[in-house]
């Protein structure tokens, strides 16, 4: 019986100190880099998010400059209301307009400006009155916190082509 006891304490039964030591700090460095993969996502997903949350704003612009009249001429006393709309007026290096900024339903605001540029004339002048085809670049920025300043580069814009309608 003596025997058997002396043999038991010579057997481990557990680990040591140092197989301790190894298996955790394998473990924290399995951890720092599934959550540093994590909060990568998440930032991304952030991203994508608010990248169609400026996608569906600038539909709704398009629209707005889709349903515009392009007649060009002289303006006159003669023109019926909404016959050439100021927001569709250009120059061959290009207008910019700021426009109204826009709030999407869950508070985000975006900051929306468009650029007419003229591209194609009827005739030699090259005045509003002979434009005769129109490039609209739409675009979007978010208004966001200075820790988020990021997501103000997410190059959301929307370019469309105006041909004059008469």
């Amino acid at each position: 019986m003596k025997m058997k006891l002396k043999e038991r304490l010579r057997k481990p039964n557990g680990f040591t100190i140092p197989e301790v030591i190894v298996a955790g700090s394998i473990m924290i460095i399995l951890c720092i880099g599934t959550l540093s993969v994590f909060s990568y996502a998440i930032k991304v997903n952030r991203g994508n998010n608010l990248r169609m949350q400026a996608l569906s704003v600038l539909q709704a612009k398009v629209e707005y400059y889709r349903s515009l009249q392009f007649i060009p001429g002289l303006q006159t006393i003669a023109d019926l209301p909404n016959h050439r709309d100021p927001n569709l007026y250009g120059s061959p290096t290009g207008t910019t307009y700021a426009l109204t900024p826009i709030t999407t339903p869950d508070g985000r605001v975006f900051t929306i400006t468009a650029t007419v540029t003229n591209v194609s004339y009827v005739g030699t002048p090259t005045d509003e009155a002979h434009c005769s085809f129109k490039s609209i670049v739409i675009t979007a920025v978010p208004q966001v916190a200075e820790n988020q300043a990021w997501l103000q580069n997410l190059g959301t814009n929307v370019t469309i082509q105006r041909v004059r309608t008469n």
